[in-house]
Parts: structure tokens; sequence; C-alpha cells
């Protein structure tokens, strides 16, 4: 029941508090605020024309020197002693409130933060100074009134009018030290208390001080002259009231301040926000069913491990001390979502939580910090998410593919059903993709009941094909995106979208629902700040006195405006750090704050060319090492005009083969797969005329003429040659073929190493039986041909050491790395070598049965071969990647080890990683890099010859 709304309340039973801060101790860091002490006074008045007793009011001001006496003089006429509102007084007011009362009414206007640690609304107290910042703090002061006490019980009504901002502290300001309040056990009476705030956390509070009052104040007390006097007012009437003025969008001010109405019964009951009618209560999802609870912990897990790597492996805020605490700013852009236009909150978090349907669309220009932003969003989530709240995943969409015709929107329902169904199938991929969920099933059961957050970063980045902007990809995708949200009715379908912001927008029309936010630039303040944080010295160093002397100026400087978002600080901060600086300081500096036309275009350039280099100086401990600046340079250049030629954004080993040339590097694999091929089936032409082991005897028999070629050994021949071409044929077809036959790998692994420096007892028996496996298949190959030629004795110790060579040395490199994505897949390739073993024992059974040779022999040689060939179609990819690796190396246009340098790229903070796939971590980085002139590298001498003069060098000694 509403206590508040029981009825009227006997004026001799209201005790009021009201105090009204104008003047601060110390007026630098609390400006004099003329308005409270005012209003405080107003309060008093009408709380008279309800006649409460005087005595029953306290009133504590501390006023501006020119409104003290008069204050004085109006509280005399009303028969209330004025006291300081000092610390002690505010505090001791409250402590000894006669409870014996049925009623408390308390406004307090003047200075309020919000301090971003504890997210808890301070009220300032007249002593607060920059260096002590003292305060009440307001959630101690409810809980308090809330408490048992065995003398004081009828309290049970309360209303408390806060007259001030709700601004979040900076990170280097001091917090407030709060005035607490003795704590006991709370009450289980029926007390209702009542709140209403002048803004919302984020927001300023609007002082005229020309007038002397407070828009709210004005409003507030507006309306309780126009209803009855009688106590307690009519709260609803009152909300209703204050929300209609502020949320009129006639009403025209550049500061938003949107009132915020609270309302907590008891200790165990519900507090619910009445402030803004406009913003709808958010719907949340039922608990999930008992079969999904596993998977969504361990979605929770996965996505909590996932946006973790995404964050280590970007440059930028984090990349460097200091930098990772950038307020990066932002505010809506748009009101129709139910948040006002210009609304601030200290984190995403308070903010996500104030969007009614948990859709939010994050806009800036490149580099303002979007990404960062969404980064943010989700850890926050994951720390406090509640088992009725979807588990929020970070997803890029550079893999977004358009669907097939069939699925595109027609105009139709049917079409849109189809459109959503493609979303759906491609968010569960990403679940698959990414290692979140271990099935298709459970992939498909979460996307379907919306127990998912989507944070789906980069829209800005799907490819859209020229002459495709008004039906390509981006289109279809935000027309997914929106099918989406209201395909289910019954459950809310919440998602967050980053999009570079372009001009004319088209992703607003088909978001409807979505709250839109813009990226702000950074302030004088944090800039100075991440300056001062990011590089040594800035404070003290004389070179950086002209920055220091232009960030001065505020916001005329030059140089803030170079600096205002956090990718320009990134490269700026990166330019100078590090043991070897790639842009001296004093460069730096006048490039900053120089004036004049293409000043802004040249100091870009310098830094973007300077990234690279400066992340090859980084200090890095582990292997590998990084190139030398003009190679990485030139390295990454290439797989950026890579990416640029082949519309991705991915660079995966397994398709990076293409960049040496795809025609040339499948024309060398034929002429290996033919080589190879034809040394074996020369081997069974010779043992077809002469028998197995006779190859040197068949040999001269067949140059002489003396070869005895008739009956059965000619059905022997003829079947050997078939064989021949048409072995021969398969072999020159898969080698210039276009498929690679690598497996779609849908989980990454942790590293390559952790095979071998991991426990034993996990790697010692993929290691075994993926070495048995290879060596097998290769060492019998090669020993069935050196049996065929010259006999079992060759046959079985040269199958015996190439075997045990090969499956040994060959283990982590195509066992391990064959799908060329850093994953082991190995139950893939043993089924196929199962069934090619099968079929080839059949098939050989059958066809030396015919040719008259003994069927178990035919077996045996047909297993063989038929393992041999299985393996050999799964070696392919690795085979075409070594060789287009090697053609690339020799013309130095990539290291043979390029995954070895894709790791360093990402740990110097160039690349990231996304699922299997490398991708530039930066677009603007990756587009300057593909621009950059196409040079012929001197080419590279073969290392073997470079390990043998190395090893000559150590062993002869150098004559004087």
């Amino acid at each position: 029941m509403d206590r508040l709304n029981e009825g009227p309340v006997d004026a001799a039973c209201v005790t009021a508090v009201l105090v009204g801060i104008e003047v601060y101790v110390d007026g630098d860091a609390y400006s004099e605020l003329p308005g409270p002490a005012r209003d405080a006074l107003r309060f008093a008045e009408w709380l008279r024309a309800c006649d409460v007793p005087p005595e029953n009011i306290a009133l504590l001001l501390a006023p501006t020197p020119d409104f003290a006496e008069e204050a004085a003089d109006r509280a005399a006429a009303l028969g209330i002693a004025v006291r300081p509102a000092s610390a002690d007084l505010v505090r001791n007011t409250f402590v000894e409130l006669d409870r014996t009362r049925r009623l408390l009414f308390t406004y307090w206007g003047g200075h309020g933060v919000i301090a971003p640690t504890s997210m808890r609304r301070h009220l300032l107290l007249a002593e607060s100074t920059e260096r002590d910042p003292q305060s009440l703090l307001f959630d101690d002061l409810r809980r308090y009134l809330l408490c048992e006490d065995e003398e004081h019980v009828d309290l049970t009504r309360q209303i408390f009018i806060v007259d001030t901002c709700g601004w979040y502290l900076k990170r280097r300001e001091r917090e407030p030290v709060p005035r607490l309040f003795p704590q006991g056990d709370l009450s289980d009476k029926e007390i209702d208390q009542y709140f209403l705030f002048a803004s919302r956390d984020g927001q300023g509070a609007i002082n005229d001080a020309g007038l002397g009052t407070t828009e709210f104040a004005e409003q507030v007390l507006g309306c309780l002259h126009a209803g009855p006097r009688i106590l307690p007012p009519d709260v609803d009437d009152l909300t209703r009231h204050v929300d209609r003025y502020f949320s009129d969008p006639a009403r025209a001010t550049d500061v938003t301040q949107t009132p915020v109405s609270i309302r907590n019964r008891t200790y165990a009951g519900s507090e619910r926000d009445l402030g803004s009618a406009r913003l709808r209560e958010r719907r949340v999802l039922p608990v999930a069913p008992g079969h999904l609870q596993d998977a969504l912990g361990r979605l929770h897990e996965r996505s909590t491990r996932h946006v973790g790597r995404f964050a280590l492996s970007k440059s930028g805020i984090g990349a460097h001390a200091g930098l990772h605490a950038i307020n990066v700013g932002y505010q809506t852009s748009d009101v129709s979502a139910g948040v006002p236009k210009r609304a601030v909150y200290a984190t995403v978090r308070h903010f996500y939580d104030a969007i009614p349907d948990g859709r939010l669309v994050v806009r800036g220009p490149a580099g303002s910090g979007k990404t960062v932003l969404a980064v943010h969003l989700v850890t926050t989530l994951l720390e406090s998410r509640a088992k009725d709240e979807p588990v929020p995943v970070l997803l890029t969409l550079v893999n977004w593919r358009t669907p097939a015709p069939e699925s595109r929107p027609d105009g139709t329902q049917a079409g849109y059903d189809r459109l959503v169904r493609h979303f759906e199938a491609w968010l569960a991929g990403q679940l698959l993709t990414q290692n979140l969920c271990d099935d298709a099933e459970t992939a498909r059961e979460l996307v379907a009941g919306r127990w998912i957050l989507p944070v789906l970063d980069g829209l800005d980045e799907v490819h859209t094909p020229q002459g495709a902007e008004t039906d390509g990809p981006a289109v279809h995708l935000v027309a997914a995106i929106d099918r989406y949200l209201t395909a289910n009715s019954d459950r809310p379908a919440p998602v967050v979208v980053t999009v570079r912001a372009t001009g004319d927008d088209d992703t607003r029309p088909g978001l409807p629902s979505a709250c839109v936010v813009e990226m702000q630039r950074l302030s004088v303040p944090e800039i100075v700040g991440a300056l001062t944080d990011g590089v040594p010295g800035y404070t003290t160093d004389a070179r950086w006195e002209a920055l220091r002397a232009d960030l001065r100026l505020g916001e005329g400087s030059i140089a803030a405006r170079r600096l205002d978002s956090p990718w320009k600080l990134v490269l700026a901060v990166k330019a100078v750090t590090g043991p070897r600086p790639e842009v001296p300081v004093t460069e730096l500096v006048h490039a900053l704050v120089r004036q004049g036309d293409g000043a802004d275009g040249a100091l870009h350039e310098r830094l973007l060319a300077a990234f690279v280099p400066a992340a090859c100086g980084d200090a890095v401990v582990a292997e590998p090492r990084p190139p030398d600046a003009p190679t990485a340079v030139r390295w990454l250049a290439e797989l950026a005009r890579h990416l640029g030629r082949h519309a991705s954004e991915d660079l995966t080993l397994s398709r990076m083969w293409v960049i040496a040339g795809e025609r040339r590097v499948r024309a060398v694999q034929a002429v290996a797969h033919v080589a190879i091929v034809l040394f074996f089936c020369v081997a069974c032409l010779l043992a077809a005329v002469g028998g197995p082991g006779h190859a040197v005897t068949t040999l001269g028999h067949l140059i002489d003429g003396t070869a005895d070629l008739s009956g059965a050994t000619t059905r022997r021949l003829w079947a050997a040659a078939l064989f021949t071409v048409v072995v021969t044929a398969v072999a020159a077809a898969t080698g210039m073929a276009h498929r690679t036959w690598v497996p779609v790998v849908t989980r990454r692994t942790r590293g390559l190493r952790e095979r071998f420096e991991g426990p034993k007892r996990v790697r010692l028996p993929l290691s075994v039986l993926s070495g048995l496996e290879i060596g097998g298949a290769i060492g019998s190959a090669f020993g069935l041909g050196t049996f065929l030629l010259f006999g079992p004795v060759w046959g079985l110790a040269i199958g015996g050491v190439i075997g045990v060579t090969l499956g040994y040395g060959m283990e982590a490199k195509v066992g391990l790395d064959r799908t060329l994505s850093g994953n082991f897949f190995p139950a893939y390739y043993w089924v196929w070598d199962g069934l090619g073993l099968l079929v080839g024992a059949v098939t050989g059974t059958l066809v030396f049965w015919l040719i008259d040779y003994p069927p178990l022999s035919g077996t045996a040689f047909g297993a063989t071969v038929g393992f041999f060939a299985a393996f050999a179609v799964g070696l392919i990819g690795w085979l075409r990647y070594v060789i287009a690796m090697t053609l690339m190396h020799r013309r130095n246009l990539l290291p043979w080890k390029v995954a070895a340098f894709l790791d360093w790229g990402h740990r110097a903070g160039v690349l990231r990683v996304h699922g299997v796939s490398w991708q530039f971590r930066h677009a603007e980085l990756q587009h300057w890099l593909a621009a950059q002139r196409e040079e012929r590298p001197p080419r590279s001498r073969r290392p073997s010859s470079q390990r043998w003069r190395r090893l000559l060098a150590r062993v002869v000694p150098r004559v004087e």
C-alpha cells in the first residue's frame, strides 16, 4: 500500500529540513551558486502556508553575502531561525530528527556530484575544498532513515526534493569524503520514501543566478502552490508536472535536464523510476530452460575471454600507460527511442541501462573510440549480468556475407522471414567460429530465444561493391537487424551496433527503435591527462613547453583539434615513446602547433608512417622478434593490398597462397604432384613386367628387347599403364584445382606451441596419433614404391626411415597446422584416411584377382595407395601454402614463416585475432598501407646457402 497517498497529515506532525548552500569555502573548486538559499526560503514559506509550525522547520543556509541579511529577515518573519549549513549542523539535524512525527519533508539545494567508483550521489557541504571535498552521501542518509529506532517509529512518510547537479567527477578529481550516518537494522515498518532529483545521472541542473532560483525549483514550487495546501502533497501529480515540463520539445534550451523520481517502499519493497514518462520499462527475458542453463554459463565465460582477447589485441586505449583511462565522450543525437537528447552518463553501462529496449547505435568518425566503447560495454555487462539477462557477445561485421538472392528482402513477409533466418544463421555460425558454443543446435537455440546480446562492431566495414549502394550487403544487413529486432514480439531483442559516421547515415531509418549516440571530441583536460600518463616527462621536459602552452589556450588550441580522438592520441604517443622514437619530440611539437594549409594532412601522414616502425621498436620479450621497420611496412602493405584486391578483411593462412599468383602456385604444385606419382607409377610398370624387386634386371631386358610381354604379363602391363594414366591425370588435376580441400574450421586452439609446451598427458596422445598418420602414409607409399623397384629389404628400410623421420619432423607442421589456421582438426583427415584405405583395399583386391595376382597382395597394395591418396588430398592446402610462401620469400614479398609475422603484428597492436584469422586493427592504417607504392625488393638468398655460410664461419678459422 502507498502510504504517501493514505491521506493528509496534521501539520503539527510534519518535520522539515531545508538546506540551501550557495557559498563554498573553496570558491575556485566550487563556484558561488546564487539560488539554493533563496529556494530553501521559498519552500519554508510554502510549509508555513500549510500551517507547519516554525519550530518543526530546520532552515540551514550558506547564502551569498548580498543575500545573508535578507535571508535572516525573511526567515524571522516566518518565525524560523536561520542556522549555518555547516557539516556538523547538517548531519546533527538529521540524526536528531523527532521521529515521533509522521512526515519528513526535505529540500537540498547546492552542488552535487556522482563518484565514478561507487556511482552514488554526493551532496557537497559548504566546507568542501578541492583538497578535502566533504559531502553528505545521499544513499547513506536514505538508509539511515529506514533504520529501526525503538523510541522513534512513526516517521513513515518521507519526501526528498534534491536540487543539485548529477555530474560525474572526472578521473583526475578527488572523490568527496562523506560524513556518514550511524547504521542499524532496517525497520520492518511500512516506510515510504519519495525522491525527486533535479537531474539524471551525468546531467546538470539549470540555475539562473540573475533570478536567484533554479528552473527545477520553479516548477516544483509552482506545482505545490497550484495544488491544495495539504501535506503530503500529491507526489504523482508533482512527478507528472515536472516531467511534462522538462520533456516538452517546445522547451528551447541548450542544457539537457531530466528530473528523476524514485519511490522506495520499505526494506523489502520495490523501487521504480518515474522520471521521464517517455522512458519505457525494459522488458526482461524469462529464465532460460534447464537444458540451456549450462550452455549459457559456458557462453558467459567464453564471451568474457573472447572480449578480453579482443581488447588485448588492439592498439590504442590500453596500448600505452595511461591511455586506457581516457573517458571517451558521447551524447545522444536522437530522442525517438525514449532517451533525452544530449544525455550523457559517466559509464556506458549506466547509459545503456537507461535505454528501454537495449538497442543502441554508436556513431562517430574513424578512431573516435566506438570499438573501445563497445568493449567497455560488453565487459561491464558481463561483470554484473543476471540470469534473466542475455549474454553480450562482441562480433565484428566484416565477416557478414550477402544472403543468397532467394533470401533477400522482396517486400513480402515471407521474404523478410527468410532474411531473419539468414541473419540468425549467421549469428549462430559466429558463435561456433569464435568457439563460444559447442554445437550448432545450441547456438541456434540461443539465437532464436534471444538469449544473446549481439554487439556488432563495424557496420561501415561491410564491403559494398561499387554500384550496389542501394542493394548491397550493408543495406541487407541493416534490414536483417531491423527484422531480427521485431520478428519475435514476445521476446525483447537488444542489439548494439557501431558504425562510422559518414554524413547522411542510412542506419537510422533501418533501426527506428534504437538510441543513436554520437562520439564526441576529447576535451583538453582529457588530452592533457592522456599525454601526462602516456608520455614520460611530458610535464617537466622543456621540449614539450610549446605544446603545453598551446593546450592551455583551451578550445582555441591548435593541438587540441589535432589530438581530439583516441586514435590521433595513439599515433602521437606511439611516435615519440619507445627506445628509439620515430618522430623527435621537437618535430612532433612543431607539427602539432604549426598553422598553415595542409598542416593537418602532413602531420597525420607523418604519424601514420611512424606507427609500424614504432611498433617494431617496442621491446618484445617473447619470440618472434619484430623485423626491421622498412621490411615490416613492406610486408604489411602487401597484406593490405591482398585484402583490397579480394574485398576481404580476414588474413587466413589457408587463403593467403593466392598472393604469390594463383596460376603460378597451382602449376608448381601440379608439377610436384606429377613427379611424385610418376616415380611410383614407373615402379608399378617395372614390377608388372618383371615382378617386384627386379627393377634393374627388368629395365635391362626392356632395353635389349628380351623382356617377355606375353600372356598374363600383358594384362598386368596394360593394367599398370591404365593406373599410370589415371593417377597422373588425377595428380595434375588436383594440383591445378582451385579448391584446396582445407576443412572449414569453427574453433581456434590456444596456440601452436602449447602442443609442445603443455602437459604431456594432453599433448602426447595427439602428437603420437598425428605422427603415426603422417609417417604411416608417406613412409608406406615410398616403402611400397621402393619394394616394387628393389625388393622387400630396401622397401622396409626406406619406408621405415622416411616414415619415422617425416612422422616425427612433420607432425607439427602437417598434423597440427595442416588446416593453416592454428587448429588441430584430426577427425576430418582420419575419417578420409580410413575411407581411402577401405576403398583402396577393396579395389586392389578385385583388380589383382582379375590380373592373376594374389588377392591378398592386391588388398595390401590398394590399401596403401588409398591411404596415401586420401592423405595427399588433405595435404594439398599445406603444400600450396609452402610453395606460395617459398615463392614470395624468394621475392622478399613476405616472410616464409608468415604465421610468426602475423603473431608479432598481433602482439604489436597492428593486427587483431578474429576467429581463425587476423585482421588489421585500424581500417585507416590498412588503407594507408595499401596505398603505398609497390616496390620491387631484392630477391632474398636461399636460406640453405645462408645456413651453410654461417656454419662454415663457425667451423673454419678466419684467416688473418
